[in-house]
């Protein structure tokens, strides 16, 4: 089987769960002509590296003891341990530190189909997810991987993620299947400025069933270790980039609202509801603070997602949008790591 088809299964099934965690894929603009006004000096958005990705055999340790298993349903916890006596791929994501209001990044963490439907609205991404329970979405990649995702624990410094994932593909057999389970770790901080800096990281274990799948999985993972710190990163740049949206134009985000599809009708509500919040309370700290006049602008991280995005780290190109929340009618006849629907 070609290189390309590993890749693209490891890399959607990391996709798919990274989407939970933060919001994956390359963002920009959904119109270069008319992209969002600038104000004052611009300023690109800045990502700051605190730390580098680690796939180490300390590292995989530590964050198999990190992780807060007695925090799961005693229904999900074997899926959990299951992952970890099998982990065919470990990465522990860069810790990436940016400037954030917390109450939008726990929206987008709280919501991920918001932020997967706001993702095709600004046509960089052909990615979908519904959400389908409380805690559970369903998930298509359109290249050929389905995924079910459970949220297994959700804390503010902790979000512990379950992605069941299947690639399919006319030249295979039978489905490539897949588990991935992502701990997600984001910590908050004041600034000099004021704002909040957010500093995050994920560590994402992988579990291929298959023999001959894990083997591969492992040849290629420095390939697929590099592409998956990038999407976080991307992702990263995104979240900032949203959060200074709301802060400073709360008019374009209420643009995207009104094209979003695929999610309930309330979130369309809160979201806008969240943006003139943030964007008052951005207000109230300026003027506290005379000179923090500056403001930066979307416009750059737009222009450099956008660019990412034809590289090639997601899909670049519109696709049919569902119009509601829920799971489609024909179901998504994903199968878990054990064949079961």
């Amino acid at each position: 089987m070609p290189l390309r088809n590993w890749l693209r299964n490891i890399v959607s099934v990391r996709k798919g769960a990274l989407a939970l965690c933060v919001c994956a894929g390359s963002m920009a603009s959904a119109d270069e002509q008319n992209p969002p006004p600038t104000q004052n000096q611009p300023s690109a958005i800045k990502i700051e590296v605190v730390s580098t990705g680690n796939s180490s055999a300390a590292a995989r340790k530590k964050a198999i003891a990190d992780i807060p298993v007695e925090k799961v349903t005693a229904d999900l916890r074997p899926k959990v341990e299951e992952v970890l006596k099998n982990v065919s791929l470990f990465r522990r994501m860069p810790t990436l530190s940016f400037a954030s209001d917390p109450d939008v990044y726990h929206f987008f963490i709280t919501h991920p189909d918001v932020a997967v439907s706001i993702w095709r609205v600004m046509e960089i991404s052909t990615f979908e997810m519904w959400q389908v329970g409380a805690l559970s979405y369903e998930a298509d990649s359109h290249d050929g991987s389905l995924g079910v995702i459970e949220v297994l624990h959700s804390a503010p410094e902790r979000h512990l993620v379950l992605c069941e994932g299947s690639f399919k593909s006319p030249i295979l057999p039978k489905p490539i299947k897949a588990r991935a389970l992502l701990h997600l770790q984001p910590t908050f901080r004041k600034g000099d400025d004021g704002q909040t800096v957010v500093s995050h990281t994920i560590d994402m274990f992988v579990s291929f069933p298959s023999q001959p799948v894990d083997i591969t999985a492992k040849l290629i993972s420095p390939v697929s270790h590099a592409m998956a710190d990038r999407n976080f990163r991307e992702v990263s740049t995104w979240c900032a980039m949203m959060s200074m949206a709301m802060c400073q134009q709360p008019g374009w985000v209420e643009q995207l609202a009104q094209k979003m599809e695929g999610v309930l009708d309330v979130r369309r509500t809160q979201l806008l509801r969240l943006a003139a919040q943030t964007f008052v309370e951005n207000r109230k700290r300026l003027s506290d603070e005379p000179t923090a006049a500056r403001e930066g602008t979307i416009a750059p991280a737009s222009t450099t997602l956008k660019k990412a995005a034809s590289e090639g780290s997601v899909e670049g190109k519109s696709s049919t949008l569902q119009t509601s929340g829920e799971r489609p009618s024909s179901g998504s006849g994903v199968e878990n790591a054990n064949g079961k629907r």
